[in-house]
């Protein structure tokens, strides 16, 4: 009987697979190691346990030797099935892009576990399978002691099987979102937002209602409102509110935004902007983005959106805008743009007066490459960051400061946009429109050849420092591109 439950095999066995499961962790991902952990703990219980029945075996106590024989065998049976999963599912399936979820692998695995040890049991003369199936007591008291952790099992089961819920997916139940990182015995691990970690349990998920942000395409439309004084054509208002959100990063371009008047107030519309989203982590941000991107927006465009305090507000923006921009500031500004040069101070009085303050948060486009324009943009404050999209590819070519234009070719040409001008910071630009121009050149019609020179002179600068020019060749295109521009002014302006 002793040599029949020599533990000495056992030992060895559990040594070796000890050894093994201790160095196969570091063949998976840093975030996997933690998972060879049952087959681990099994293999040394089998290892102390085998240990303790060769001790007890020694000392003539053959009773407590087989006890504790046995009881290694069970250990080690349930520390190889676990080691042989963490191979079969963390090593060979991966290989062949096949991912189990662990709940799925974690019952596999007991089944597998449970029938070997009562296999074991049988053979060691222990038949505990007829005292499972006819103790109704003990089923009814091991029931209703695990009811709760067996709605669980089997709600994460049945996430698992249906494919309700994956890892990944973006989830919001009750007052509650996140990212599902994995679904377990008991809960579903999620991360919030915030870099939380919240467990919610399988059955809350089953049973209550769930709204999956990830599904089924993975873009998630969310929306903003804002007021605006009813005496603005709604169109108008929807036109510009739409334009401030396109370009925001994290909304998406397809499925485009949209703008719809979701309520009729007191002397005011209410406009909700709706927008699309995948990346759920920032959907705070894109949302504060999108608010100040719709005040700005509405800002440039004149709309007061808080209609019972518009008299106050309309009063108090007048005052701050007389005391920040007045006046001498925007001749002074003028005076030093080259293309304005040969205006005298009563011209530039004039201009000065014909010009609009707009106000451009950071990454916000002022102008867009390709798009048609009809006027010109002075900087007041910040910084402007040239964007040039060329055969795929984009880069940044210039950067203008105060006392910089852009625009220019459009408005006196109407040429498309050459470029897409963003504001790298918070920046103030003047806006001077085509019709202000035709003011000054119907006065003065000889300016015109300031300003194809002047542009003609820019233009072939910047081809000159990309291209190397040569000096008879920049002088030659100069002249050339001169007398285009003045043709061009000429004809849209409609000066003989």
């Amino acid at each position: 009987m002793a040599d029949a439950a020599s533990p000495w095999p056992i030992v060895q066995i559990a040594g070796v697979a000890l050894l093994v499961a201790l160095g196969l962790p570091y063949l998976l991902p840093r975030g996997r190691r933690h998972r060879g952990m049952a087959a681990r703990i099994s293999l040394a219980l089998a290892l102390g346990l085998a240990l303790a029945g060769a001790g007890a075996m020694t000392g003539d106590m053959e009773a407590p030797g087989n006890l504790l024989h046995l009881a290694a065998t069970l250990a080690l049976v349930c520390g190889v099935i676990a080691l042989v999963g963490l191979v079969l599912f963390e090593l060979v399936l991966p290989t062949i892009r096949l991912d189990v979820p662990s709940i799925v692998r974690d019952v596999i695995q007991l089944i597998v576990a449970a029938l070997a040890m009562l296999a074991c049991l049988r053979l060691a003369g222990f038949d505990v399978l007829p005292l499972l199936t006819t103790s109704a007591v003990l089923t009814a008291i091991i029931g209703l002691a695990l009811q709760a952790t067996i709605a669980n099992l089997f709600g994460g089961l049945s996430l698992q099987l249906d494919r309700t819920l994956v890892q990944g997916d973006w989830i919001e139940t009750g007052t509650h979102s996140g990212r599902i990182v994995e679904i377990g015995w008991r809960s579903t691990r999620l991360i919030t937002s915030d870099g939380d970690t919240l467990f919610l349990p399988n059955s809350q998920l089953v049973s209550g209602e769930v709204l999956n942000l990830s599904r089924p395409t993975g873009a998630h439309r969310a929306s903003v409102q804002m007021s605006v004084h009813e005496r603005y054509a709604p169109a108008q208002v929807r036109q510009a509110l739409v334009e401030a959100v396109n370009g925001i990063p994290g909304v998406l371009q397809f499925p485009p935004p949209d703008c719809l008047v979701s309520e009729l107030a007191d002397q005011a519309l209410t406009y909700t902007v709706r927008y699309w989203i995948t990346d759920f982590e920032r959907d705070t941000w894109i949302a504060s983005e999108v608010r100040v991107r719709l005040w700005y927006a509405s800002r440039r465009a004149g709309i007061d959106t808080v209609p019972y305090l518009y008299g106050l507000a309309a009063a108090e923006g007048a005052q701050q805008a007389d005391a920040l921009d007045d006046s001498a500031a925007r001749v002074t500004l003028l005076r030093a743009v080259e293309l304005f040069a040969p205006l005298d101070d009563a011209a530039r009085e004039r201009l000065a007066q014909r010009m609009r303050l707009l106000e451009f948060t950071a990454g916000e486009a002022i102008v867009h490459q390709g798009a048609s324009g009809d006027s010109l943009y002075v900087v007041r404050h910040g910084d402007v960051a040239v964007r040039v999209h060329v055969d795929g590819s984009t880069a940044d070519v210039a950067t203008l400061g105060p006392g910089d234009i852009f625009g220019e070719m459009s408005v006196l040409t109407g040429e498309n946009r050459a470029a897409t001008c963003i504001a790298r910071c918070e920046t103030a630009c003047y806006l001077i429109d085509r019709a202000a121009f035709e003011e000054v050149l119907e006065e003065r019609p000889g300016i015109a050849e300031h300003f194809s020179s002047t542009l003609a002179r820019r233009q072939t600068e910047l081809e000159s420092q990309r291209e190397e020019l040569s000096h008879t060749i920049r002088a030659r295109r100069e002249a050339d591109r001169r007398r285009q521009i003045l043709s061009r002014v000429r004809e849209l302006f409609g000066i003989t």
